[in-house]
Parts: structure tokens; sequence; C-alpha cells
């Protein structure tokens, strides 16, 4: 199979309703299908499909296709999360035509990456991760409007082990869709690890679940983290004054 759209096989185990974690996935952080002009996408790779990520445009061309023309991507950054995931981010190597509808494919992998689609809230339905291009140009960094707090922890058991999220609040002020760029200190190991997370509902959730996730909290108890706001475009806002916070110890029967 020498081309492929990709398909997110898994929901990265985060309900109760899966007793085992897959074993490789590829999935788009963006949730929305247009894209700035001078866009960015970035993709979080799961278990064994990390291992194709060094070999990006070498032995795995990855690239935006339309009905007239095939864009390559370029990696412009790699961030490694501590518990079975990889982040790549990547921008068009020529320019987007507005209005244009832009597959994301990957080739040559023979199908040992499983399909990957976006899963759409909306809908509840799984989709070809597809990009209509907009006319905006965004320059402008985005603004953290209000300090970030933490807001609660949880800690949930499930079959392959604990869901830990220490959840903190972000309220963050762009014209394109914003990232949040996590960097958190283990203060016993002094251990740095940054990765690109989603706001959901005004709130960011730091850790991992069942069978994955960017912070293991592993080694410690006490930790640090800034925060950094990343749109759509690459803007990147101010970093934040460091959070301590601890890790979360007991069941709270929710994520």
């Amino acid at each position: 199979m020498k081309s492929i759209i990709l398909f997110v096989s898994i929901l990265l185990a985060t309900t109760t309703s899966y007793a085992k974690c897959a074993s490789s996935g590829i999935w788009c952080l963006s949730k929305s299908n247009t894209l700035n002009k001078n866009g960015i996408i970035i993709l979080d790779f799961y278990c064994f499909s990390q291992d194709i990520v060094s070999k990006l445009n070498s032995k795995y061309p990855i690239y935006l296709k339309s009905s007239k023309e095939k864009i390559p991507l370029k990696v412009i950054d790699t961030l490694k999360g501590e518990m079975q995931l990889t982040q790549v981010i990547l921008k068009a190597t020529s320019i987007l035509k507005t209005n244009e509808i832009y597959t994301l494919q990957i080739d040559n992998t023979d199908g040992s990456v499983p399909l990957l689609n976006r899963y759409n809230d909306s809908t509840k339905q799984w989709e070809t991760i597809t990009f209509r291009v907009s006319n905006i140009i965004d320059k402008n960094a985005p603004i953290l409007a209000y300090p970030s707090v933490e807001q609660k922890k949880t800690l949930h058991a499930y079959g392959c082990g604990p869901a830990k999220w220490v959840y903190f609040s972000i309220t963050a002020q762009d014209q394109s869709e914003v990232f949040v760029k996590a960097t958190v200190k283990n203060k016993t190991t002094l251990k740095t690890t940054s990765y690109i997370l989603n706001i959901e509902n005004g709130m960011v959730k730091i850790g991992h679940g069942m069978c994955s996730g960017a912070f293991h909290f592993d080694n410690g108890d006490n930790f640090e983290i800034t925060f950094q706001l990343i749109d759509q475009s690459g803007n990147k806002g101010t970093i934040s004054k460091p959070i301590s916070f601890y890790k979360p110890t007991f069941s709270t029967g929710e994520e």
C-alpha cells in the first residue's frame, strides 16, 4: 500500500470500554477543518508509530494533496512525550492555495501504520483529515488573558494502568485556533519535558491516560510547570511564570 490517508485507530483508551491499549496510531492535534494560509500541522505518533518519526520525508514522505497538486510538509520541530507519544510539528514547503481542499497523506508505510482520521465531536464520526485553506496569514502572537491556576487533580484506575491528570485553567486570546505548550520540570530529578496540548473548555490536562500521555509523573511528587500559547500559524506567546504542583496520589474515580 504505497499511499495511505492517515487514520486514528485508537481513542487513547480514556474510557472504561477499553480493556487494553492499541499498539500504534497517529492523530492530528487540530480540531479545525480550516488551515491558515501560513498554518502549521501538529501530529501525535503513538507507541510503535513513533518509529517512523525519524524517517519522515526520507522513507516516509508526508504531504498535503489536493485535486491539483501535492505539497510536501517539512518537519520544523519534534517533541518527545514521557509515555508512548512523540509529537511532530509540520509546515508546507510552498504556498497553499486559498479555498483549496487538501488531504493529509503519508507514503510507503506498506500498511505498517494504521489509517488515521480525525474524530468529529459534532457528528460523532471519524473523518478523513482534510483542510480547506483560508486567506488568513496570522502573524500575531496569542495572549494569555489571565494567569493559569490549578483547578483539580484526578486519578482513575483502568485495565492497563491508572490515568493521572492535573487540570489548569487557560484563557487564550487570538484570531486563530490556539494550543498550549506545557513544560513540566520534575523538582526531584530536574528533568524537563515539553509538549503541545489542546485547550478544552478553558482548561488543559497535564498527565497521562491509561495508555499514553505527554507527562508521566514518575520519580517524584513535586513538579513545576510553565505555559506558552502557540496558535495555528505557529506564533508563540510569552512564557508564563512557573507554577508549582503535586501529582495526583489518590483515586478520585474520574478523569
